[in-house]
């Protein structure tokens, strides 16, 4: 039996669905203990580390390995969880200029502080970030940052999205995810801004390779941010983690 599992976790399912599907398909791992070291979003697939028994205790150290992504950055939407999963707050035409974005990545590499995506898992005052964004309450709390190491960044392709095929494929990612995440309501925002529009919209691709901690979706928002487009992540993958590969 093997200590460390490489699974694959799709778009839409949560790290525990994930590791249920295994055990069903598995039933050998049936009563014992399994754990994930790095979560990945619903919205984010690729390469997740379980633990097998004993190794569960070594949790911390798996976690704190490097990992790289590859991730795309839609240009022009802003949403309030920095991805497709999150109900629209702004929409921009503004257009990014190219040279911009290599000063970007020269200005993002080593040490950075990140903010924490307002809806995540890190505690303030006993509860998780995304209890305070849910109950519109994050004017109450200093939302906490860490200090991230990007290793590497780079950018490698982009393209253009018309607002027909976004929307489609927001439907499709967002349909695939089970539980309460405010579904109805948030696809129900995105066919109000984008259906029957003609709207293009610039994306972006590129590679990270990052240390523990970082929140891809942060990044995303932050090249938004710092381009005047407002960006949301419209893909993740997860392609590595310390010297484990997909």
């Amino acid at each position: 039996m093997k200590k460390v599992l490489e699974l694959y976790k799709i778009i839409g399912a949560t790290p525990l669905e994930r590791i249920r599907q295994f055990q069903k398909e598995n039933p050998q791992y049936l009563g014992i203990k399994l754990a994930y070291a790095g979560r990945l979003d619903p919205m984010a697939e690729g390469l997740l580390l379980v633990l097998v028994g004993d190794e569960c205790k070594k949790r911390k150290e798996y976690e704190n390995l490097p990992k790289t992504y590859e991730f795309e950055v839609l240009l022009g939407i802003s949403t309030d969880t920095f991805d497709v999963m999150g109900k629209i707050v702004k929409i921009s035409k503004i257009k990014y200029q190219k040279s911009k974005i290599n000063e970007l990545i020269k200005k993002y590499q080593g040490k950075i502080l990140q903010e924490y995506p307002p809806y995540s898992s890190p505690r303030v005052k006993g509860k998780p970030l995304f209890w305070w964004a849910r109950k519109n309450r994050l004017d109450e709390i200093k939302i906490p940052s860490k200090r991230i190491m990007i290793y590497e960044l780079r950018i490698m392709n982009n393209y253009k999205l018309n607002s027909k095929k976004l929307l489609k494929t927001v439907h499709e990612r967002i349909e695939k995810v089970h539980g309460e995440f405010r579904q109805k309501e948030i696809l129900q925002i995105w066919d109000k801004n984008l259906k029957d529009k003609g709207f293009k919209f610039s994306v972006l691709s590129f590679k990270i390779v990052c240390s523990s901690g970082t929140y891809v979706r942060a990044i995303a928002n932050l090249i938004g941010e710092d381009l005047g487009t407002g960006a949301i992540a419209f893909s993740i993958k997860r392609t590595s983690v310390g010297n484990y590969q997909l």
